[in-house]
């Protein structure tokens, strides 16, 4: 039995479930908002461990679990009728429920939860990065604004923001993405970051971008082109072409390395390839998309998250 951890407009697990279906492999999804409604059941004694969750008359018992697919952080949304604080103490009490019941060191994780709590953080990745080889971009996190101007300043090829963590915003129901995007020295004074630090990287001159995804022990890869003065490729009002692509050998060493050291078997790596050829590393997804690369490339990513999760 294949548990998904996700949530209800997660694309990427319908993409997957589908093939599930067709192949009549066992699966149970369990959406981070439906936790506030769900049914769980945990009992110890002589006899050892109850983990059961069910969900909308569904029910499973988590003994029976062998792989588990994390696609999407355990984040319980409870009842709007509850006060501020009951509102943070019951999803803090449902988050541990629901984690207490689905760790199992004894299963397959793709990925394990502590292990992508540490491998997302992007800082941490790059000085990973750059002890096993890898060129990374020069960088600075910080709220002095003189030390950011200075920064940019020195960039002889300009320089760009990024958020810290993932770049989502929300505000009340409405959801926004914040992009990367060019600064300039003029971009820094005390009040516009005196609320959260910033990241500001040397803007990399480049030939094209590549992603490279690692699924267990396949490894696809595509380059992504796009018109001159590209800085974001996830922009949706920017139009790019993606082609098949490959890297060299000594590449696909390392980032098998970082997976490793990371403690993880799959991982969605950014790349920006420069004119010349050299790949700079950008970061690594613990949780990445990947539906998209199947869909434009037909890359058999499906086929391969089979075979990691099932062991087929």
């Amino acid at each position: 039995m294949l548990l998904i951890l996700t949530s209800r407009d997660d694309l990427t697990a319908d993409f997957l479930i589908v093939d599930l279906l067709r192949r009549d492999l066992p699966y149970f999804r369990l959406n981070t908002e439906d936790l506030t409604a769900a049914d769980f059941h945990f009992e110890i004694g002589e006899n050892g461990a109850v983990r059961e969750v069910g969900v909308k008359g569904k029910f499973l018992d988590l003994c029976q679990v062998k792989s588990a697919w994390y696609r999407r952080a355990i984040h319980p949304t409870p009842s709007a009728d509850l006060s501020p604080g009951e509102r943070v103490f019951v999803a803090g009490e449902l988050r541990h429920l629901a984690m207490g019941l689905v760790l199992n060191p004894d299963i397959r994780w793709v990925n394990p939860i502590d292990r992508v709590s540490v491998g997302e953080n992007k800082l941490f990745q790059l000085q990973v990065a750059k002890r096993i080889g890898f060129a990374v971009p020069k960088t600075i996190v910080s709220r002095d604004h003189s030390a950011l101007r200075r920064f940019v300043g020195e960039s002889g090829t300009g320089a760009i923001c990024k958020p810290i963590f993932h770049g989502l915003f929300f505000e009340g129901e409405d959801r926004y993405s914040v992009y990367t995007r060019r600064v300039s020295q003029d971009s820094f004074d005390p009040g516009s970051i005196e609320a959260c630090p910033v990241l500001v990287q040397e803007e990399i001159e480049r030939k094209s971008d590549v992603r490279v995804t690692f699924i267990g022990d396949k490894c696809f890869v595509a380059e992504i082109k796009g018109e001159n003065g590209l800085i974001d490729w996830r922009d949706p009002d920017v139009s790019v072409e993606f082609v098949a692509s490959s890297i060299a050998t000594d590449t696909e060493r390392m980032c098998r390395t970082m997976l490793s050291q990371l403690g993880l078997v799959y991982g969605a790596f950014d790349f920006i390839r420069r004119p010349g050829g050299e790949l700079v590393f950008l970061e690594v997804n613990p949780t990445g998309e990947w539906a998209w690369l199947e869909d434009r490339l037909g890359f058999p990513m499906r086929e391969a998250f089979v075979q990691l999760l099932f062991g087929e």
